[in-house]
C-alpha cells in the first residue's frame, strides 16, 4: 500500500492549489457570454478528481490514514461492497470528467439546450412578471395595479421580440447592456405607466 508522508501531502495540496488558481484565472479572463459556460469545468473537475481518488482506493494504490480503526474498517467494507463496480465506476468518472474539461459543451447545461426550451411558456411569463414586480417594489406598494399592467406590457413586448434562448443570452450580459437592449422595447409601456401614475397623483390632490 502507498502511504503519503507529510511532505508528499503538502506537495499535493500545493500543486492542487496552483492548478486551481490557473483554472480560476483562465475562467476569469476568458470572455464568456453566460454562466453556463462554467458548468462543464466545474462538473468535469468534480468527476475527474473524485474518479482519480476512487481509482486509487479501489485498486489499493493509496490508502489514507484514519484516526480510528473503525474508520479504516468502514472504508474497507465500503470498497469490498463496491467491488468491480467501484473500479469501473472510477474509470468512467475519470473519462467523463476529462471529456467535460477537454471537449466541453456549455450548451448541454443551458436552459435552452433544446428547441422546445426556446419557446416561451405561461409559467415563464408569470415568473418574469413576478420578478418585475419585485424589482419595482416601491412602485408596487404605491400603485400595485398600474405596476402590474406595466410589467405585463413589458414582458409581452419582450416575449414577442425575442425567444427564450435569446432572452437567456441577453440577461447573462452586463446590466447596462441589458437595459440598452430592453429600453426601446418597453418604451411604450413606460409612457403609459408614467401617464397612469400622474393621473393618480392629480386625483389625490
Amino acid at each position: 500500500m502507498m502511504e503519503l508522508d507529510k511532505n508528499k501531502k503538502t506537495t499535493i495540496v500545493v500543486v492542487a492549489i496552483f492548478v486551481g488558481l490557473l483554472l480560476a484565472a483562465y475562467l476569469l479572463f476568458k470572455p464568456y457570454s453566460s454562466a453556463a459556460n462554467y458548468f462543464p469545468y466545474i462538473n468535469g473537475s468534480v468527476f475527474f478528481i473524485s474518479g482519480v481518488y476512487l481509482f486509487l482506493l479501489s485498486f489499493r494504490i493509496y490508502r489514507p490514514k484514519h484516526k480510528t480503526v473503525e474508520q479504516a474498517l468502514k472504508v474497507d467494507n465500503m470498497l469490498k461492497s463496491l467491488g468491480n463496480r467501484g473500479k469501473f465506476g472510477s474509470v468512467f468518472m475519470i473519462l467523463f470528467g476529462a471529456y467535460n474539461l477537454i471537449w466541453h459543451d456549455p450548451d448541454f447545461y443551458r436552459l435552452h439546450s433544446t428547441i422546445e426550451n426556446n419557446k416561451w411558456t405561461a409559467n415563464d411569463k408569470a415568473v418574469m412578471i413576478k420578478n418585475c414586480m419585485k424589482g419595482a417594489v416601491n412602485a408596487t406598494k404605491k400603485y400595485p395595479q398600474i405596476t402590474l399592467d406595466y410589467c405585463t406590457c413589458s414582458i409581452d413586448k419582450i416575449m414577442k421580440s425575442v425567444n427564450r434562448k435569446e432572452y437567456i443570452d441577453k440577461i447573462s450580459k452586463s446590466p447596462e447592456q441589458e437595459y440598452k437592449i430592453d429600453s426601446p422595447l418597453i418604451q411604450g409601456c413606460l409612457v403609459v405607466y408614467i401617464r397612469a401614475v400622474d393621473s393618480v397623483k392629480k386625483q389625490a390632490k
